[in-house]
C-alpha cells in the first residue's frame, strides 16, 4: 500500500525538476542569443525606420486627406465658377435680346458685377457680348476690361515705310471717294501727291501705289515717321469734320490702321487726342457702332474716358454717349457733355451751358488761373467787433464797404498759421484776391468764405489743378446738373488757312443758327438753362436767345423760354475797341468777319442787344456779369489793352462786377474759394431753389416773379 502511494509523488517531483530544468536552459538560451545578436546589430536603425515608417504612413494619410480635400475644393469652385458662367451668359442674353431697355440696363448692371472668372471666361463672354450691350458696360466706367473684345491686328507685321505707306494710300483713297480740296491739298503738300502720281502713273499706269513700294522711292516724297504720321491724323481730324465723310473712314478700312497707330504710339498724347477726336466725330452716325466694336475701340474708348487728360476724357466720354442707343439725344462735333459722363438712374434738375469767346475753347478758356502771388483777406466777424452784419440773401456791398473790410492781408501759410494756432477764434471770413473793386446797387455776395467751411488739413485750395473748372468742380457743388460745354473755331485773320468747305459759317448769325439747331438736337429746351459765357460766347447765346424767342418752333423757342439765368465774363455787348482798326491797318490784318463784327458801337451787336433786353423784361432770368479791370498783354502786336471797357461790358441788367483782372484771367477761377467760382455757384442754387419753388406757379405767382424780375434788373452802377 505505501509503495503504490510513494511511486507517485516521485514521479510528480521527477516531472516538475525536468520542466523547471528545460524551462531554465531555454530562458538561457534565448538570453545568450540576445546578447549575441546585441553585440553584432545596431538595433537603434531598425527603430530609426520603424519610426520613419510611421511617420511616412501619417504623411501619406495627411496628403490623403488633404488632397481629398483639395479635390473637393477643386470640383466646389469649378462649380461656382461654372454657375457664375452661366448666370453670366444667361445677363449677357437679356443684354443683347431685350427689349425693353429697364431690363437690358439692369442686365448690364448685374453684369458688371461679375469679376471672378477665368480670363477664358471673360474672353467667351467678350465674343457674346453685341456692341449694344458694349456700350452699356463702356458707360457704366468700372467694367471688367476683359469684357471687351480684343482688337485685331491687322498691321502689326508691318515695319516703318510699310506703315506710312498704308497711311498715304488710305489718305488717297478718302480723297478720290470724296473729293475733299483740305484733303487734297495735304496730300500734295505732305507726299507732293500730284507729282508723285504722274511718276506713278508713267511708270506703272496705276493710281494707287502697292505697299511693298521700296522705301527708297518713299524718301523723296515723305518726311520721317515722327513728322508724317501726326500730320495724316491732322488732316482726317479735319475731313471728319464734315459728317457725310465719317463713313468714308469704315468703307476704306481705317479702323484698323488707327488701331495699329494707337498701340504702336500709346505714349504719345498728341496722337491720342487725335484718334480720340476722330472717332468722337464719327460717333454722331450711329450706325458705325457694330465696325467701332467688332475693331475693338469700345474698351479704349471706356479707358480713355477716365484718361487725365481732359482733350481725351471728354470726347471719348461724348463717343460713347452718342453710340449708346438708350440716348435720345446726340452730341454733335461742336458740344462736348461735360458731366454726368457715366450712366445715372436720376434725371438732371438743370442744363448748364459753357460758351468760350474769340479764339478759345473748351480745353482752354475754362481753366484753373495760375498766380505766383497767393494772397487772402482775413475779415473778422464777431459781432462785437464787426462794423457789418452778414446777410445770406441779400449781402449787397459796394467799392468803400469792400475796402474798409480788408484790414489786413497775408499770405496763405499766415493765414494757415493763424488758423491752426487759435482753431476757437473760428469766426472769421477768407476773401480772395478776385473780390470785385466795383458793383451795382443789385449786386450781392458771397464775397468771403468762412473758417467753418475752410479744411486746413485737407488743403482744399492746394487740389490738384484742372483744365476744366465746369467738369471737375461743379459736380461736387452741385447735385444733378447737366453740364455741357460749346466748342466752335475762330480765327483773327482772313489769312489764316480756313477750310473752303467751312467759309459760309463764320458770321454771328450763321454760328448761331448753327449751335441753335445743334443745342436742340442735344436735348436743350426741356428742363431749365443756365448760359456761361465768356467774350464773344455771350454775343452768340444773346444772339440765338433772340432768334430762340421769335421762332415758332416750340423745341427752339424753348431754349428761350426756359432760360433761368445768363452769366457773361466781359463781353463786349457794345463792341471792342480793339476791333476799330484804321483802313491801312485793316488791309494789313484783313480781320475776319469775327473781328469785323465785334467793333465797337456796332449796329448789329446793338439790335441783339436791344432785342435781348426785351426778352429780359418778358421771361424772368437772373443775369450776372464780370468785368474786367486789368489791360491784357496782345502777344501779337506787344502791348497792353483793356479788351473789353467797363461801359461796354455792362448789359444794364441784373448784379454787375467789376474784377481785377484782365480778360484771359477773368474766366479762370484761382481756387474753389474764388469769388469768380463762387458766384456762379451761388447762382445756380438760387436758381434751382427757385425753381423747386416755383414749378407749378399760379398766375398771380407768375406775375409776382416778372414785377420783381424787372425791378431787381434795372439796377444802375454805383457811383
Amino acid at each position: 500500500m505505501k509503495h503504490t502511494i510513494f511511486y507517485p509523488k516521485f514521479w510528480k517531483y521527477i516531472s516538475l525538476v525536468i520542466v523547471g530544468s528545460s524551462s531554465g536552459w531555454v530562458y538561457y538560451q534565448i538570453k545568450k542569443t540576445r546578447e549575441i545578436l546585441e553585440n553584432t546589430v545596431d538595433t537603434s536603425v531598425l527603430y530609426m525606420k520603424n519610426i520613419q515608417s510611421e511617420e511616412e504612413n501619417k504623411h501619406e494619410e495627411f496628403i490623403n486627406l488633404h488632397q481629398s480635400s483639395f479635390e473637393k475644393y477643386n470640383i466646389f469652385k469649378n462649380t461656382l465658377d461654372s454657375l457664375r458662367f452661366s448666370y453670366a451668359r444667361r445677363l449677357v442674353q437679356l443684354a443683347n435680346n431685350e427689349n425693353n431697355t429697364d431690363y437690358r440696363i439692369k442686365a448690364v448692371r448685374h453684369l458688371i458685377k461679375i469679376r471672378h472668372l477665368d480670363s477664358w471666361h471673360f474672353s467667351l463672354l467678350a465674343n457674346m457680348i453685341d456692341a449694344k450691350t458694349a456700350i452699356g458696360l463702356a458707360r457704366s466706367g468700372d467694367a471688367d476690361k476683359r469684357l471687351f473684345m480684343e482688337p485685331p491686328l491687322r498691321y502689326h507685321n508691318y515695319n516703318r515705310d510699310m506703315l506710312i505707306n498704308a497711311m498715304r494710300d488710305f489718305l488717297i483713297q478718302l480723297y478720290e471717294k470724296s473729293n475733299h480740296p483740305c484733303l487734297g491739298y495735304f496730300l500734295s503738300e505732305v507726299f507732293v501727291y500730284e507729282h508723285y502720281m504722274d511718276y506713278i502713273e508713267q511708270k506703272n499706269n496705276v493710281h494707287i501705289v502697292d505697299n511693298d513700294s521700296s522705301a527708297l522711292e518713299l524718301s523723296k516724297f515723305i518726311q520721317s515717321e515722327s513728322d508724317i504720321l501726326p500730320k495724316c491724323l491732322e488732316s482726317l481730324v479735319h475731313h471728319c469734320c464734315i459728317e457725310k465723310y465719317t463713313k468714308h473712314i469704315i468703307e476704306q478700312n481705317g479702323l484698323p490702321l488707327l488701331m495699329e497707330i494707337y498701340q504702336r504710339y500709346k505714349n504719345n498724347t498728341d496722337i491720342i487726342i487725335k484718334i480720340c477726336q476722330i472717332l468722337s466725330y464719327m460717333s454722331v452716325d450711329r450706325s458705325v457702332l457694330d465696325s467701332l466694336h467688332k475693331s475693338g475701340w469700345i474698351g479704349i474708348l471706356s479707358e480713355w474716358m477716365h484718361h487725365s487728360d481732359v482733350r481725351i476724357a471728354i470726347p471719348a466720354a461724348q463717343a460713347l454717349f452718342n453710340l449708346d442707343s438708350d440716348n435720345d439725344v446726340v452730341f454733335s462735333k461742336r458740344l462736348y457733355l461735360l458731366h454726368p459722363v457715366t450712366r445715372t438712374a436720376k434725371d438732371q434738375d438743370m442744363d448748364v451751358v459753357f460758351v468760350h469767346g474769340l479764339l478759345g475753347g473748351v480745353f482752354y478758356t475754362w481753366r484753373q488761373r495760375l498766380d505766383q502771388d497767393l494772397h487772402v483777406s482775413i475779415l473778422n466777424n464777431q459781432r462785437k467787433m464787426a462794423p457789418y452784419k452778414t446777410d445770406e440773401k441779400n449781402d449787397s456791398v459796394c467799392k468803400k464797404s469792400i475796402i474798409e473790410r480788408l484790414s489786413s492781408i497775408t499770405i496763405l501759410n499766415d493765414l494757415k498759421s493763424h488758423i491752426e494756432n487759435k482753431p476757437d477764434e473760428n469766426d472769421y471770413e477768407l476773401v480772395w484776391d478776385d473780390i470785385p473793386t466795383n458793383t451795382n446797387d443789385c449786386a450781392s455776395g458771397p464775397y468771403s468764405v468762412s473758417t467753418k467751411d475752410y479744411d486746413v488739413k485737407e488743403d482744399k485750395v492746394c487740389k490738384l489743378y484742372t483744365h476744366c473748372w465746369p467738369r471737375d468742380w461743379l459736380p461736387e457743388d452741385i447735385q444733378n446738373l447737366r453740364i455741357i460745354g460749346v466748342n466752335y473755331n475762330t480765327t483773327l485773320s482772313m489769312w489764316t488757312a480756313i477750310c473752303p468747305s467751312a467759309k459760309g459759317k463764320l458770321t454771328l448769325d450763321e454760328r448761331s443758327l448753327d449751335l441753335m439747331t445743334k443745342l436742340v438736337q442735344a436735348g436743350l429746351g426741356t428742363k431749365p438753362i443756365v448760359w456761361v459765357t465768356h467774350s464773344m460766347g455771350g454775343l452768340i447765346v444773346k444772339n440765338i436767345l433772340c432768334k430762340s424767342f421769335e421762332s415758332q418752333m416750340p423745341a427752339i423757342r424753348n431754349l428761350c423760354l426756359n432760360t433761368k439765368g445768363v452769366i457773361f465774363y466781359s463781353t463786349p455787348h457794345n463792341g471792342s475797341r480793339l476791333a476799330n482798326l484804321n483802313q491801312a491797318t485793316a488791309l494789313l490784318l484783313w480781320p475776319s468777319v469775327e473781328v469785323q463784327e465785334l467793333r465797337e458801337h456796332s449796329p448789329q451787336l446793338k439790335k441783339i442787344h436791344k432785342r435781348f433786353l426785351d426778352i429780359v423784361s418778358s421771361i424772368p432770368m437772373k443775369i450776372v456779369t464780370f468785368v474786367e479791370t486789368k489791360a491784357t498783354v496782345v502777344t501779337a502786336m506787344r502791348f497792353n489793352f483793356l479788351l473789353v471797357q467797363p461801359d461796354s461790358g455792362y448789359p444794364g441788367v441784373g448784379e454787375y462786377f467789376e474784377i481785377p483782372q484782365d480778360h484771359l484771367g477773368i474766366c479762370k477761377p484761382l481756387t474753389k474759394y474764388s469769388f469768380l467760382y463762387q458766384k456762379v455757384v451761388h447762382t445756380l442754387r438760387q436758381i434751382l431753389e427757385e425753381n423747386s419753388l416755383n414749378s407749378s406757379p399760379t398766375s398771380e405767382q407768375e406775375d409776382r416773379r416778372i414785377i420783381n424780375n424787372q425791378k431787381d434788373c434795372t439796377c444802375d452802377i454805383e457811383e
